[in-house]
């Protein structure tokens, strides 16, 4: 049986992401896993023009979009 908690990579491709205060950020462009871990550690953000990291950590919630946890400051 799988779990609740996993999700095919695929569904992750193309979807919107946006941080806790509302703002758009960009949409996966890439996943990056840690092999030996079997983990994704990097969403990849396709920005025009350049891609950006986000650690996996800060994602708090996966939907119909992706929401991360805003920087602070």
């Amino acid at each position: 049986m799988v779990s609740d908690m996993v999700m095919r990579l695929s569904k992750l491709y193309g979807k919107q992401i946006y941080n806790t205060k509302g703002y758009y950020i960009g949409y996966v462009d890439e996943v990056l896993i840690e092999i030996d871990r079997g983990e994704g550690r990097i969403l990849a953000l396709g920005l025009p023009g350049e891609k950006v990291g986000i650690p996996y950590e800060r994602v708090t919630a996966i939907g119909d979009i992706i929401l991360i946890e805003a920087k602070k400051g």
